[in-house]
């Protein structure tokens, strides 16, 4: 699993996936979403 890129946290959890096949996460300690 990756980092949260805002607080760098390892709480990610996968979180869907955008319209590109690309995997969406959504991070438990600050809840920002980011796709890797």
């Amino acid at each position: 699993m990756p980092r949260c890129p805002s607080c760098h946290s390892e709480r990610v959890v996968k979180n869907g996936s955008i319209h590109t096949g690309k995997q969406k996460f959504a991070c438990k300690a600050c809840g920002r979403q980011f796709v890797e």
